[in-house]
């Protein structure tokens, strides 16, 4: 039983209230899940089992909840639980009538700082009005624009990009980085006039605004405004994205470790881990195989900008390798000589990664308002929740005094978890050109 606004309800009472809700919103009800309790370790079967049987079942389903403190207790477990739900493969809509979307909802029910309850209760009546009618929230889309009633109006020029996408990516049977490459080199800019990714051209071929469908806050709001592309179209894309997914279980390459301290030093961009494999059979019919694995310019890679700047993994990681031991030292040696006494190298560096944190917890919330108020995608915030994981770790590495020397002689026993951590903790960046790479501390 849970004490809801002074009343006890049972699982009885939530059993009907989502019979209720299936009833009025036209769904088949499948099957229920609820935790009173969390296991060991904190862990709630119920909410485990859901994830697993969203995963097996292989269904696009609708995820029904009250409100969205039946997820977490606090707005980052919330949005844990809501990315995971999401990511394997089922869509959240909360039971609340007046704020029906998840993060919305979460804002709501655990509060927003900085913004007053009366002001938030003015948004979320604001916001609800115009979803029931079609009317944009947040940004528009690539392709439209608003007009003075908050309907979606058709950008022409627009338009003729997302045409060329789908027909590209349909008829044309070309991949995804293809299309990045044929717009970027044709110089068809994005909205902002920026370049084209793979994130940004997948996003328009899942999108079923592009059809005139309006979906937001658990709404599905068919014919709302002016198609871009033909359902048959629509369908034939998503066809062969979900085609080209892979099914079952997927061996994953290794990860790479300097993901994400690794940084182009022409354009500033992230060196991207890469893995190519190459199969050939040779002249006795034997069959052979070979992975290579190298750090390419992120540019490049999702953007096709900046040149072809890469090194193979082995060498690039041993190049930083050999400069962590005198990068440290020679910092330490500039506290000292600046200060004109010895110190703790460590005590500086936690104040650094707790700051480290703090920005990180400010970029989530930031993420979180903004993907809530249609902004932006949960790519956003996946990559803000991933920042903030990182930014927590190097804060708890940081506490431990490290004999740096020690590390690096033993380096090759150590795991990939406790390289990965090390190099979180003491590099603050490796900036990569064509035939050097500069480890800053």
């Amino acid at each position: 039983m849970t004490q809801v606004e002074g009343h006890t309800k049972t699982l009885v009472d939530f059993h009907n209230e989502f019979e209720t809700y299936c009833n009025l919103y036209l769904h088949q009800p499948v099957r229920t899940f609820g935790d009173l309790n969390a296991g060991d370790e904190g862990v709630y079967p119920q909410y485990v089992q859901l994830i697993d049987y969203i995963k097996k079942s292989g269904s696009n389903f609708l995820v029904a909840i009250p409100d969205s403190s039946h997820l977490g207790s606090d707005i980052e477990t919330v949005t844990r639980s809501f990315l995971e739900i999401e990511n394997a493969g089922a869509k959240v809509s909360c039971q609340d009538e007046d704020m029906p979307d998840p993060l919305q909802n979460a804002l709501s029910v655990l509060g927003i700082s900085g913004v007053s309850r009366t002001r938030s209760g003015k948004i979320r009546e604001s916001m609800q009005e115009q979803a029931m009618w079609g009317k944009g929230l947040g940004r528009p889309p690539f392709g439209y624009r608003y007009v003075e009633d908050g309907s979606y109006e058709v950008i022409r020029d627009e338009a003729a990009v997302v045409e060329l996408i789908y027909r590209l990516y349909t008829r044309d049977e070309m991949g995804m980085r293809l299309i990045v490459q044929h717009l970027n080199e044709r110089g068809i800019t994005t909205r902002r006039g920026g370049r084209w990714s793979v994130v940004s051209v997948r996003d328009i071929l899942k999108n079923p605004v592009y059809i005139g469908t309006y979906t937001r806050f658990g709404l599905r709001l068919p014919r709302s405004h002016e198609a871009i592309v033909d359902a048959a179209t629509f369908r034939a894309a998503r066809d062969i994205v979900e085609s080209r997914r892979p099914r079952g279980r997927v061996s994953r390459a290794e990860p790479y470790l300097l993901s994400g301290i690794a940084f182009c030093d022409y354009c500033g961009n992230k060196m991207m881990g890469v893995t190519r494999h190459q199969r050939w059979t040779n002249k006795n019919g034997d069959r052979n195989r070979k992975t290579y694995r190298y750090y390419q310019c992120q540019s490049r890679n999702n953007q096709s900008v900046c040149g072809y700047h890469t090194w193979r993994e082995a060498d690039l990681e041993g190049a930083v390798l050999a400069q962590i031991p005198m990068a440290i030292k020679a910092k330490e040696l500039d506290r000292i000589d600046s200060n004109g006494r010895d110190g703790d190298l460590d005590e500086p560096l936690k104040a650094i990664w707790e700051e480290r944190v703090r920005n990180a917890e400010r970029r989530f919330l930031q993420a979180m308002r903004k993907t809530a108020s249609g902004g932006a995608d949960t790519d956003h915030l996946e990559e803000a929740l991933s920042e903030l994981d990182d930014a927590r770790k190097g804060a708890q590495r940081s506490e431990n005094s490290v004999d740096v020397d020690d590390v690096v002689r033993n380096w090759e026993e150590l795991s990939f978890g406790d390289k990965r951590d090390f190099l979180i903790t003491r590099v603050a960046k490796v900036e990569v050109a064509d035939h050097m790479a500069r480890v800053i501390v």
